[in-house]
C-alpha cells in the first residue's frame, strides 16, 4: 500500500497572495470584505483570518529575500492572476453583490452551479481573481 494513501490532509489552512501595495490590499480585505487582521508588519505583509483558514498577503519585493526564519515567498510581477474562493452563506449572497456594488468593485461573471450554488468572481486592487461561493460546490466541510 502506497504510503500516502494512508495518510490524511485535513483542510488548507492558509493560502497566500501577493501584492506590492500591501495597504491597498489591507484596507479591501479588511475594511470591504471584513476580514479580521492577525497580524501584519509595516509594508511587508498581512495575516487575515478567513473563517477556518488564513489569507495571507505578501509584498514579494520584501519576502523574496532571505529570510532567517522562513523560506522565502514571492512571485514576479506582474502576476497571472491568482485565483481562490471564500465561502459566503447562501442567505448573504445577494448582500455582498451590493456591497461590491456599492463600492464599485465590477462582478466580472456570476456562475449559477448545477448544483444549486452560487458564485461571484471580481478583482482585488492586486488584480487577483476572487470568488465567493455558497455552500454545496465541492465536497468539504
Amino acid at each position: 500500500m502506497n504510503k500516502a494513501r494512508s495518510l490524511k490532509i485535513n483542510k488548507v489552512i492558509e493560502t497566500c497572495i501577493y501584492s506590492d501595495n500591501i495597504e491597498s490590499m489591507k484596507d479591501f480585505y479588511v475594511n470591504l470584505l471584513g476580514l479580521p487582521l492577525v497580524s501584519e508588519e509595516n509594508d511587508k505583509l498581512i495575516f487575515l483570518k478567513a473563517g477556518q483558514s488564513m489569507l495571507l498577503i505578501f509584498n514579494p519585493s520584501k519576502t523574496s529575500v532571505n529570510n532567517a526564519s522562513l523560506p522565502t515567498h514571492g512571485i514576479t510581477f506582474p502576476t497571472a492572476g491568482i485565483h481562490f474562493a471564500l465561502e459566503v452563506s447562501s442567505e448573504d449572497f445577494d448582500s455582498w453583490k451590493n456591497l461590491l456594488a456599492d463600492h464599485k468593485i465590477n462582478i466580472e461573471s456570476e456562475v449559477s452551479w448545477k448544483g444549486g450554488s452560487r458564485s461571484i468572481y471580481f478583482r482585488d486592487p492586486a488584480r487577483n481573481l476572487v470568488e465567493l461561493i455558497t455552500p454545496g460546490q465541492w465536497p468539504v466541510d
